[in-house]
């Protein structure tokens, strides 16, 4: 009882922090600073296990990394004095925050928490798992299997009578439908999450978004902007950076719709700055595609380019997770209908136990005979399902190497044609320019100061040359940028592959100097001047030196973070003439080395040793089998822990 009370108490605390939105100038702010006072103040192990998943909660829509601390010391807390209910609300929080950078995991303790919440009967958290879940299918784009849980929780709201959670999930349906463009649907439940929020005194900033949604997609721009405002100031009240973000980009599309780029690129901006400070990744994402696209129609290069370049890491990060997660909810259906046909056959066994105990001896030998059909029965099952897992890993690996390569390539195609045109259009004028130049100097007697005059020419000539060279570059760039988009069979060229290993440090370093504007690096290069050109897909070749030059700047700056001081991070590259007419390229790096252990399974599908979110386990898998089944050479690693690795590719002659 005096449990009870206490977590009463404490929920009581924790909503009046949050409610009291207009008597607060930040009351996220103060609801965080009120939970964490409690927390110094409790002593009891329950009430600060319920603490500290409310201020997870809390962090939730301002700082995912946070939120993920506060949620691992509260299931830590609870599974140590056995909280059972707390251990199942805190796995539900953990889940969330780890929801943009690890689907899968997130998947994993949401069905943990809901396997728990259905056993000790708490319908209320069953209710919440099943929209977490409902979440991260409508983010796959599983329309059926998304409602589905939707719908779930919503009648299990309604059979506990909890409204305030009823709003949160018909406002959740209806942002599921205007994902899927169905207006109507969209509308109707947005209506009435908004009713019963006004009814209850909830939160609307989700739910004036939707609507805002709505009004967008019908034209009705005056409502549209009203409810994106509307919840914009709601979502700053309330210091909820995620929601703020969806209400930005929102505000972006509508001026996108409405042909006004200005304004289209401004809330865009402050969409990805919200994100980028709640972690939200999908966010970003979603932003820098407005970006990416308002800045190539303007013919703004730089810019369009920067911003294709996040969204490519955005999508990189989210789209290997997702891919994957598909491909693992089949294999988890795929297990289940295993275990429930085991589990119908140790069924079957009991019974037919049982009979052979009523029949005697005969009924005996007849269970016998029938237990060993069924028994290989099982072994020919067993084979079968192990061809099947075969061949799913072999579809996996497929999968995400199509879908990876034709998402790049979509991306950059669409850049590249933006820019073809007026870079052509430099090239041409910079050419008739030299021609008019050559004819003023052969044919115009030069007056006054000769001299002056004819290196004034000279000096504009030279001039419009490096216009020429410059536009030629660009041009080079962008075909490779539209070779990477390919879908056709590859050609090989004789290239120049000191060149291209020149080109790509380059562009991993910019890369890296981008992301870590502090990052600085020692780049050697000990190119042989003798190296003959061979004939490469230079796009594939060029894609494995960005890879190996990228990996050696991460394993670098990563040494630099705990080396002491006077440590210079060290990148050399280099190549040499092979005796057969082929042609040795490496890569070595003084980072942090590769142990023993990890060297054996570098070149695996899906192995990486980054943090979560940085690497999906693909770059040497898919280098491995560009240089080896692509190019017929070899890549092996040479490393030595805590002194450096060194990357050594070797190509034939043809």
């Amino acid at each position: 009882m005096a449990f009870g009370c206490r977590f009463v108490l404490l929920w009581g605390v924790w909503l009046l922090g949050v409610v009291s939105a207009a008597a607060q100038p930040s009351p996220h702010r103060s609801s965080v600073d009120s939970l964490q006072q409690l927390l110094r103040q409790t002593r009891t192990d329950s009430s600060r296990v319920d603490l500290l998943y409310l201020l997870s909660d809390q962090f939730w829509a301002s700082d995912t990394d946070s939120a993920a601390v506060y949620a691992r010391r509260s299931l830590a807390l609870a599974r140590r004095t056995g909280n059972r209910r707390g251990e199942g609300a805190a796995l539900n929080r953990l889940g969330a925050a780890l929801r943009e950078s690890n689907l899968s995991r997130a998947l994993q303790l949401f069905q943990e928490s809901l396997r728990l919440a259905e056993k000790i009967n708490d319908s209320g958290l069953q209710a919440q798992n099943l929209r977490s879940i409902g979440i991260i299918y409508v983010y796959l784009r599983e329309r059926k299997l998304g409602l589905a849980y939707y719908f779930q929780a919503l009648r299990l709201d309604r059979r506990i009578h909890d409204r305030r959670r009823e709003v949160v999930e018909l406002s959740n349906i209806g942002l599921a439908y205007d994902l899927y463009g169905e207006v109507d649907s969209a509308a109707y439940y947005q209506d009435q999450a908004y009713a019963l929020a006004q009814q209850q005194g909830s939160f609307t900033n989700y739910i004036l978004y939707g609507l805002g949604n709505v009004a967008r997609r019908r034209g009705q721009v005056a409502q549209a902007r009203a409810y994106y405002r509307r919840s914009l100031a709601e979502s700053r009240r309330r210091g909820h950076l995620r929601s703020l973000n969806f209400s930005y980009l929102g505000l972006a599309a509508l001026h996108q719709q409405l042909g006004q780029p200005d304004s289209a690129i401004y809330y865009a901006r402050l969409g990805v700055q919200a994100a980028r400070q709640n972690g939200f990744l999908r966010g970003v994402l979603n932003g820098s595609l407005i970006l990416t696209h308002e800045f190539a129609q303007r013919g703004q290069s730089d810019s369009a380019f920067h911003y294709q370049t996040l969204l490519v890491a955005m999508k990189d990060t989210l789209f290997g997770q997702e891919k994957v997660m598909r491909l693992q909810n089949v294999d988890y259906q795929e297990r289940l209908r295993a275990q429930q046909a085991a589990a119908a056959q140790q069924a079957l066994k009991v019974r037919y136990q049982t009979y052979g105990l009523l029949a005697g001896v005969g009924g005996l030998l007849l269970v016998l005979a029938l237990l060993v059909r069924h028994n290989r029965q099982q072994q020919r099952t067993n084979a079968a399902l192990q061809a099947s897992l075969a061949e799913l890993k072999e579809a996996q690996l497929m999968l995400v190497q199509r879908e990876k390569m034709a998402f790049l390539g979509e991306m950059t195609a669409g850049v590249a044609h933006e820019l073809q045109n007026p870079l052509g259009f430099v090239k041409q004028f910079a050419a008739v320019s030299t021609n008019l130049i050559n004819e003023i100097s052969g044919a115009q007697q030069l007056a006054r100061d000769e001299r002056l005059e004819h290196d004034l020419f000279e000096g504009l000539k030279e001039n419009l040359r490096e216009i020429s060279q410059h536009g030629q570059r660009a041009t080079a760039i962008i075909k490779g940028m539209l070779e990477h988009a390919r879908t056709g069979p590859a050609v090989r060229e004789p290239t120049d592959l000191n060149a291209l290993f020149h080109n790509n440090l380059n562009l991993a370093y910019e890369g890296v100097r981008q992301q870590f504007p502090d990052f600085t690096a020692t780049l050697n290069q000990a190119l042989a001047p003798d190296l003959p050109p061979l004939p490469v897909v230079a796009a594939d070749l060029g894609r494995v030196l960005l890879n190996l030059c990228t990996n050696a700047l991460y394993a670098v700056r990563q040494r630099r973070l705990t080396a002491p001081a006077g440590y210079v991070p060290i990148v050399e590259i280099g190549s040499r003439r092979l005796p057969n007419g082929g042609a040795e390229l490496w890569v070595q790096d003084n980072g942090t080395g590769i142990p023993a252990a990890v060297r054996a399974r570098i070149f695996e599908p899906f192995f990486t040793t980054k943090p979560t979110g940085e690497g999906t386990g693909l770059g040497l898998s898919l280098s491995h089998d560009i240089v080896v089944n692509g190019h017929y050479g070899t890549l092996r690693v040479e490393s030595e822990e805590g002194a450096g690795t060194r990357f050594v590719l070797m190509l034939p002659a043809g």
